[in-house]
């Protein structure tokens, strides 16, 4: 019996190394969870995020700097991929909406970025275009309508897995266009990023 037991043991722990990769110390490194609020009020600025920094970085160029993962411009993003930037990035659109159920990334049919149309000019009427680098996925996950009052927005709450410019995998909700005071251009986002590199988004 004891020796059964130790086989299943031996067999449990043997799965665990399958999906987790581990430091020096033979320590598992686990995905990292957390939600941020993005200032991308600006309609002349992007603000870009890193996954391996855990925050909002300065890009000066972001057509040649692969330390960033995702850019925000209102409701606007791209990815460091393709027309966006050198990196090794791209967006696979999953069609779940719940956050829980998306537990690995896809390792192929990752689109990557092109043009999209943002605002350049809010103070015309109608207000001015410009086609830039952008994200064409991530661009679905808010709608716009317009009524008497102005625009109305509502989510897809659809969850997408980003890969990023090296090349690693997150998962996110971008869940909300507004900050606590009903202002726009507020993002907020959940994510869980797996810094080992593997596809696992447990």
């Amino acid at each position: 019996m004891k020796k059964t037991s130790l086989l299943l043991l031996t067999a449990l722990l043997g799965s665990l190394h399958f999906f987790y990769a581990c430091d020096e110390n033979d320590n598992p490194i686990l995905a990292s969870e957390g939600q941020i609020t993005i200032d991308a009020s600006d309609y002349s600025t992007w603000v870009y995020f890193s996954f391996d920094e855990d925050t909002i970085i300065p890009i000066n160029d972001f057509k040649n700097s692969r330390n960033w993962d995702l850019g925000f411009n209102r409701y606007n993003l791209r990815v460091n991929c393709g027309k966006s930037g050198p990196g090794n990035g791209g967006t696979f659109a999953t069609g779940e909406t719940n956050f829980a159920n998306v537990l690995v990334a896809p390792e192929s049919s990752y689109s990557v970025n092109d043009s999209i149309e943002v605002v350049s000019d809010i103070s015309a009427m109608p207000p001015l275009m410009e086609t830039v680098p952008g994200d064409t996925i991530l661009t679905n996950w808010i709608n716009r309508t317009y009524n008497d009052n102005g625009p109305v927005y509502s989510y897809s709450n659809e969850i997408f897995v980003i890969k990023t410019a090296e090349g690693k995998y997150a998962k996110i909700w971008l869940k909300d266009y507004f900050n606590d005071e009903a202002e726009s251009g507020h993002v907020t986002m959940k994510y869980l990023y797996q810094a080992d590199g593997s596809t696992n988004l447990e």
